[in-house]
């Protein structure tokens, strides 16, 4: 990558950085800039980008705050209530709070100022590698600032795409009609790779699944990594990251295609030799011109992407074409006994993949870094440096640990055979910061560890709440999403895209592992992160985590009822098939998503209920206990109420309406009448009111959901 398209992208950032300090009173002081990044002349390109990312004419805004964006997505009335306090990015300074805090601006900036200097000064020789450090400690100070010309868009948002568009002008050599090239990456087979299986995959289950879905955060990185070096891009032209997707503005030339097609004809052939199809990786490419992306345009270029990125699925792995898709593979030593598409090693059970990711499993607990470096880097192995013997996309990937000296790779760093060095650490609660003077790459998810670093096995996991030993398989997503980029944000451009997508990303990738972290430790992430979730834990446990998550949500969301998420759940025993309960899940999501237009809801025990009715539910949960342990209720009376709650809700058979009478009748008989005369009276009043009114009456078989609550913890 040239260091003229370094230094454009950082003279923009640089640019707005003097702006905004010079605004304040008093001015606030610059980061110290390493000397090798020199400032270049930007003049003739950021008007006109800062048009194409505001879609508008810019405006200047006076706000020092900035607003939520999610509070008026398919609102009708523009509200400005929730606001962002200057924090550095943590998983609750993602929340936005209506109440103003105290935090002095001039305080934060003071922390981005040391912050800077916390970038290992060896990483000054690669101008690449430092930018992207520096991107991310842009994004940690400055997400939660406003830039100058929205308050719904942030300082971070808001100069990286700048930044894109300017080095896309910048390029003598773009297309005069079409100027800009927007490249779409997803990755498709996910599941189907992280679910595939062989004769000892469910028995280490745990470990393998960290391990697969770790790799394929691994896979998306490097693919976006891979295409900005072809282009000759840096970190800042990358707009999105999350999920297996990826958005890159480009200049639209010749080479930057020739480049792109280049890549994709790797990535297919290197996805056959290795996973034998089983995941790929579709490139959509959509040249656009200036108006497209204009506010009453933006939205059409939106829908030709996404029509552009489903053609490339169809298109898999380009099989018909260029792709050498027969393979000659020999099983010499067997399958491998953790995925019986590969072939074992000789003198091993496994195959190469395979090695790795039990491998990655047992380095998440052990290392917070991964260094990206070319096939040939000289890396010294005496610091205890993990390499994956897969070498990916022409990368090799290196773990290492969390270390404030990082000399130790300074001579290839120098050479610019280190491309990238991620920081993956999870925080250690939901205050902690991110930074840590490293770039950050959110791939990694919270399992449980036990005390000698191993991950904890689903058997043990089952046995982690009262009652009933059991897992409970829990798969959610957010509701009409495509629809909420599409067409749910009002005065819509390319920079309000971004930030939805990366703040959408952070709730799951951010604030959901830093909260079982610090609330719900037995619960195991199999993935999270975009805009969708698949959890593994205790069976109660996970109901709660669940609730949690949507309270949680709701606030993120700046409490727009228009934005919600829903879930599906299923309880079984550990001994069941990860994949299996990966498709009972997905069943229970979809049932919830057709309980009506709204969505919205929560399935579990095969029924589903609205997100609203949820607390209901539990308080009646409570209630069973209570009124079980006061007037000493017996089981059975409280299995008969189920058969009471489907007559309930047969609204269409006359004899069903004699449901409250047979309640009055078995109440009295095995329950009050083995009560004092002094108790009876009471009892029968709290029980009919809420077992019988409260909770067959209102919620008919959905009542039954507290009740097999209620008897699984009693088991």
């Amino acid at each position: 990558m040239s260091d003229h398209t370094i230094s454009l992208a950082f003279s923009v950032l640089h640019h707005y950085l003097k702006l905004f300090a010079e605004k304040q009173e008093p001015h606030l002081p610059l980061p110290p800039f390493p000397p090798k990044f020199k400032q270049v002349d930007i003049s003739p390109f950021l008007s006109q980008a800062e048009r194409l990312v505001l879609g508008k004419q810019p405006e200047l805004k006076e706000s020092n705050k900035l607003f939520s964006l999610f509070e008026n997505i398919n609102q009708a009335n523009k509200k400005m209530q929730f606001f962002y306090d200057f924090q550095p990015l943590s998983p609750n300074s993602i929340f936005p709070e209506k109440e103003e805090k105290d935090t002095a601006l001039s305080t934060h900036w003071d922390k981005f100022v040391q912050a800077i200097t916390e970038i290992p000064k060896s990483h000054c020789d690669n101008p690449s590698l430092w930018l992207d450090h520096f991107d991310t400690a842009m994004q940690c100070f400055t997400c939660n600032l406003p830039s100058p010309y929205s308050d719904e868009i942030s300082f971070y948002d808001f100069t990286k795409a700048v930044a894109a568009f300017v080095v896309a002008l910048a390029d003598q050599e773009i297309n005069k009609e079409e100027p800009f090239l927007l490249i779409q990456g997803d990755f498709f087979g996910i599941q189907d790779f992280i679910f595939s299986g062989g004769s000892a995959s469910n028995k280490g289950a745990a470990k393998i699944l960290r391990g697969r879905s770790f790799q394929v955060s691994l896979f998306t990185e490097l693919a976006a990594l891979k295409v900005l070096n072809a282009c000759q891009l840096s970190t800042t032209s990358q707009m999105m990251n999350a999920a297996g997707k990826f958005l890159i503005v480009a200049p639209n030339t010749k080479a930057v295609k020739e480049a792109i097609k280049q890549v994709q004809a790797e990535l297919n052939q290197w996805f056959i030799k290795e996973t034998y199809g089983l995941i790929g990786l579709g490139i959509a490419v959509q040249s656009a011109k200036y108006s497209d992306f204009e506010q009453n345009h933006y939205e059409t270029l939106v829908k030709k992407l996404f029509e552009n990125l489903e053609e490339q699925k169809l298109k898999r792995l380009d099989l018909t074409d260029t792709t050498q898709s027969v393979q000659e593979v020999e099983y010499p030593n067997g399958v491998c006994e953790m995925n019986s598409f590969f072939p074992a090693q000789t003198g091993k059970e496994r195959s190469v993949i395979s090695e790795d990711q039990i491998k990655i499993g047992e380095m998440l607990s052990k290392k917070q870094r991964i260094i990206i470096a070319d096939i040939n880097a000289d890396i010294n192995h005496k610091y205890e440096t993990q390499i994956l013997k897969l070498q990916i996309f022409g990368f090799k990937v290196i773990f290492t640990n969390s270390r404030e000296d990082t000399k130790e790779f300074g001579y290839p760093v120098k050479l610019l055979q280190i491309h990238r060095f991620w920081d993956f650490s999870l925080p250690k609660n939901t205050n902690s910061t991110i930074w840590n003077g490293y770039a950050r790459r959110y791939i990694n998810a919270y399992v449980p560890f036990d005390n000698e670093g191993k991950i904890i096995t689903f058997e043990d996991i089952q046995d982690r709440d009262e009652g009933q030993k059991a897992l409970m398989t829990l798969k959610g997503d957010v509701d009409n999403l495509g629809t909420i980029f599409q067409e749910g944000i009002r005065s819509a451009n390319i920079a309000k895209m971004a930030a939805l997508s990366r703040q959408m990303n952070l709730f799951f990738s951010l604030w959901l592992p830093a909260y079982c972290a610090e609330q719900s430790q037995s619960m195991y992430t199999v993935f999270a992160g975009g805009d969708d979730f698949f959890l593994i834990g205790p069976w109660y446990s996970t109901q709660k985590v669940a609730h949690a998550m949507q309270q949680a949500f709701a606030h993120y969301v700046a409490e727009n009822p228009e934005i919600h998420f829903s879930v599906g759940m299923v309880m079984s025993k550990s001994g069941i098939p990860v994949p299996r309960l990966g498709d009972l899940a997905e069943e229970a999501l979809e049932k919830s998503k057709k309980i009506d237009v709204g969505k919205n809801a929560i399935t579990i025990f095969n029924r589903s209920v609205k997100w609203k009715d949820w607390q209901s539910l539990c308080n009646l949960e409570q209630e069973i206990h209570r009124l079980a342990e006061t007037y000493k209720i017996s089981t059975s009376y409280l299995y008969s109420l189920i058969r009471l709650c489907e007559q309930a809700a047969d609204e269409k058979n006359i004899e069903s309406a004699m449901w409250r009478s047979r309640f009055y009748y078995r109440t009295a008989r095995y329950v009050t009448d083995k009560l004092s005369k002094e108790t009876r009276n009471k009892a029968l009043s709290e029980i009919s009111i809420s077992l019988g009114d409260k909770g067959i009456g209102t919620y008919k078989l959905n009542f039954a959901i507290p009740l097999t609550n209620y008897f699984y913890q009693k088991r």
